[in-house]
């Protein structure tokens, strides 16, 4: 099999559908679930940020071992799809789970809450370490990974687009008569089939065709010293890390902006579309400046977009639908190269892995980056969270229903900061790592000539 193989259309579309699913999961519960477990389940903001805080730190140790074990076990589907078609249904039916109201005390919840979670984050990490492995395998073309990665980053964005726009229809319009609570159960149930299904279609149709050298015997200190070894691999995962904390901090707190701070709760459907829609109609753009300009400087550009939108964060006003949208369709143009490029570089390390040092291991180097990935953003959204309550954002109570609840001029300005400031900082670091990163496709055609020799 060639390395350069070009990927048939339809099975571009069946991996690509697979982040919608996996991604329909990360932000339902990233743009929602802390404002749900505070407003509708009534957990202190800080109790919910420290559900938040230990959950990923779980997940995060899961993730390197979960990666290494994938490598480890070929079955006759390969070494990633078995994981993916057989995690699928255990990950959708957590998901549902995550949407209930328990009728406990708050120290009843948050056992519930706490536990729950951790057992989706289990599932999930069964599933999206060796999907997130298996681009790798697909191919070694190095443009058709940046392909390859605008589908999965398209697909993403679109499941981005179902959480972010397709909750508040479901519970705001399809279920307006419904309590609050069921209607983000029934959301819950709607999105988790939804999720089965797809994965189930994204391992059955996906093909893993690079093997390359599988003579791996590192225990985990060796392995993690090999990887920190490499240049680009600290360079590309210092990127990826900080990329990640100042995204996922904009995900958390984008409905306290748009509800609590914009007072826009009616239109929170539509103003929540308007970035994600706008990252899917860009995606083609910023995938032919990769290939025209190289991903590092492309990466960089996004990034020096994003500091210029998140600085309106401080002016957007209140109330103006037509400003906050135009605002919104901006973060939607800078979000876009800030999740494309970032993904399509982490094959390419895994191949300078391989010619470096004789091994290749898409698992556990994918294991290894979302275990930095999910402890990171789970110290930042749990940080997030105890933030805001320092400066006096309250949960609901028992009977109070969101419109009910007045929150301070304190809060709401802590909310603008905090969401422009601390992912600014995280963009700046995330640009310093990838100014001295030497992926091009000269280097890394060399690479694969040098790999096709090794292993005809």
């Amino acid at each position: 099999m060639k390395k350069g193989y070009v990927i048939p259309l339809k099975e571009k579309f069946a991996y690509g559908s697979g982040d919608l699913a996996v991604n329909l999961a990360f932000d339902s519960i990233n743009f929602y679930m802390l404002w749900f477990i505070v407003t509708v389940a009534g957990i202190s903001p800080s109790t919910a940020g420290m559900i938040f805080l230990i959950a990923r730190i779980w997940d995060a140790l899961t993730d390197y071992f979960m990666g290494r074990i994938s490598d480890k076990t070929p079955f006759s589907l390969g070494r990633r799809r078995p994981y993916i078609i057989f995690g699928a249904i255990p990950m959708g039916v957590l998901f549902m789970a995550l949407w209930f109201v328990p009728p406990f005390d708050e120290s009843g919840k948050f056992i519930y809450y706490l536990g729950i979670y951790i057992l989706f984050n289990t599932a999930y990490t069964v599933v999206s370490v060796p999907y997130g492995a298996l681009m790798a395998q697909m191919t070694q073309n190095f443009n058709e990974r940046t392909v390859l990665s605008s589908f999965r980053v398209g697909f993403s964005f679109i499941g981005s687009l179902f959480a972010a726009a397709g909750i508040p229809l479901i519970v705001d319009v399809l279920f307006a008569s419904k309590p609050i609570e069921h209607s983000y159960l029934y959301m819950g149930i709607f999105f988790g089939i939804v999720m089965i299904i797809l994965l189930i279609l994204t391992g059955v149709i996906s093909k893993e065709r690079v093997e390359g050298q599988r003579n791996n015997e590192h225990n985990i200190i060796q392995t993690i010293t090999s990887f920190f070894k490499l240049k680009e691999f600290r360079q590309v995962t210092g990127m990826y890390l900080f990329n990640a904390i100042g995204s996922g901090i904009i995900m958390a707190l984008s409905i306290f902006f748009i509800s609590d701070v914009l007072k826009m709760g009616d239109n929170a459907a539509i103003l929540m579309a308007i970035p994600l829609v706008t990252a899917v109609l860009v995606a083609p753009i910023w995938t032919v400046l990769s290939n025209s300009y190289g991903k590092r400087n492309t990466y960089i550009l996004g990034a020096l977009l994003t500091l210029v939108v998140l600085g309106f964060v401080f002016i957007v006003p209140e109330g103006n639908i037509a400003v906050i949208a135009l605002f919104l369709f901006f973060v939607g143009i800078a979000l876009s190269a800030l999740q494309i490029i970032p993904m399509s570089l982490l094959p390419d390390v895994i191949d300078i892995d391989e010619y470096e040092n004789n091994i290749r291991r898409e698992g556990a180097f994918n294991g290894m980056i979302l275990f930095l990935h999910k402890a990171s953003s789970g110290l930042a959204i749990g940080g997030v969270g105890m933030l805001i309550e320092l400066f006096g954002y309250t949960e609901a109570t028992a009977g109070q229903t969101t419109d009910d609840i007045v929150q301070p001029d304190e809060a709401l300005t802590a909310i603008r900061v905090i969401l422009a400031l601390i992912p600014a900082i995280a963009f700046i670091i995330a640009i310093i790592f990838t100014w001295k990163l030497d992926v091009t496709k000269s280097r890394f055609n060399k690479i694969i000539q040098e790999l096709e020799k090794r292993n005809p």
